[in-house]
């Protein structure tokens, strides 16, 4: 028996989706990886409990599915989209301040 999703989830989902080039323009490609999946987690969190809010939805069961499947949208999105396309890498490179450097040019 499965539950439908309600549209409060399926926003948080939609938001989910597009939101990691967004978040390559604060990622820097310098960044270790469980810092930029702690990152992802407090945008996963903003989504799922904005979501949970404007949808007046907000209150215990709802706001926590909410941010599991911005979370799991998220990084379902990265990974199929994103990552491959090289859009959120492209992202990342031209707003790092350390842009058109190799490691080893850096002053």
């Amino acid at each position: 028996m499965s539950l439908p999703l309600t549209d409060v989830q399926l926003w948080a989902a939609a938001l989910g989706y597009v939101l990691p080039p967004v978040m390559a323009f604060v990622i820097q490609p310098r960044w270790s990886g469980p810092l930029k999946g702690l990152f992802m987690l407090l945008v996963a969190a903003g989504d799922g409990l904005g979501s949970a809010y404007f949808g007046h939805d907000f209150q215990g069961k709802p706001v926590v599915t909410s941010i599991l499947i911005a979370a799991v949208t998220i990084g379902i999105a990265y990974h199929t989209l994103w990552k491959p396309s090289g859009i959120a890498p492209r992202i990342e490179q031209a707003t790092s301040p350390s842009r058109g450097r190799t490691p080893l040019q850096r002053v």
